[in-house]
């Protein structure tokens, strides 16, 4: 007898405390989700919703994006990183009109020319930093092996402990050498649900929106595919649509105006489209 209540009297108890966290959870969130909520880490819900389905990747995008050139210096990164939180920045060539690259060290108003060459991550820079990799233009310095650019992990240096003299900001930092040149992408007009799979099924952190000629026009993390993020973009959206249908109005046909030729009605009322 003792025998068989050690081995069934568990089922009682499990059965107990199942039934009450399905009770709890019919009230409110679980104690893991509401503590993932307090923290505001970016965990993703499993699915996206439908009604999702409307919004594209540049509804929600970031568009105020920091982002480096091929050799910058190390003044330029140094300044990137203390006054952004970013884990990840685009390395990019800017394109005038005629198709010509151009360097150049920072330029907002000209995002839109900005051709993608790869992503770097932060903690990739900072590891370049500490171990002294810059140099003077046209000097050769040995890379460093993958080994060595990623000793630090997981615990990265923090760029505020990390000095440098005014001689070693003017040099340079060779980026395509340690830059995944293949970053995935997105076009502006992906809808949400594929964008959000993408994240789901690949874990990314970082998705970058691309035009068709390879420009970059922002950039999606996990931030913005938040659930509470994408009602907010949701509701604008709908919100901007219904304050366009207002717009089109209904006005009678003047007596005698044919429409293909044929005259109308008097009467008649047609629809004018006014956006």
């Amino acid at each position: 007898s003792s025998g068989i209540n050690a081995e069934y009297g568990g089922l009682p108890i499990m059965l107990t405390l199942m039934v009450a966290k399905w009770v709890g959870d019919l009230f409110n969130k679980g104690l893991y989700d509401m503590h993932i909520e307090f923290k505001k880490w970016p965990l993703l819900e499993w699915e996206a919703e439908p009604i999702w389905e409307t919004l594209r990747a540049s509804d929600v995008m970031k568009t105020n994006l920091e982002w480096l050139n091929s050799t910058p210096t190390v003044g330029r990164v140094v300044d990137v990183l203390r006054r952004t939180k970013h884990s990840a920045f685009p390395v990019c060539v800017y394109t005038d009109k005629s198709g010509g690259y151009h360097r150049i060290s920072r330029s907002t108003s000209f995002r839109s020319q900005l051709r993608l060459q790869g992503l770097i991550l932060r903690s990739q820079i900072v590891t370049l930093l500490k171990k002294e990799q810059f140099r003077d233009y046209g000097e050769d310095q040995q890379d460093l092996k993958y080994s060595e650019l990623t000793e630090f992990y997981p615990k990265y240096p923090d760029i505020d402990d990390i000095t440098l003299t005014v001689a070693e900001q003017n040099k340079i930092i060779d980026c395509c050498k340690y830059m995944n040149p293949c970053p995935y992408t997105v076009s502006p007009y992906a809808p949400i649900t594929k964008v959000f799979t993408l994240f789901r099924s690949l874990g990314l952190r970082h998705l970058i929106v691309v035009n068709n000629r390879g420009e970059v026009e922002g950039m999606i993390t996990r931030a913005e595919l938040q659930e509470h993020f994408l009602e907010q973009v949701f509701d604008l959206k709908k919100e901007r649509t219904s304050a366009a249908s207002s717009l089109v109005t209904t006005n009678p046909i003047l007596p005698g105006l044919t429409i293909n030729g044929v005259e109308a009605p008097e009467g008649q009322h047609k629809t004018l489209h006014t956006f």
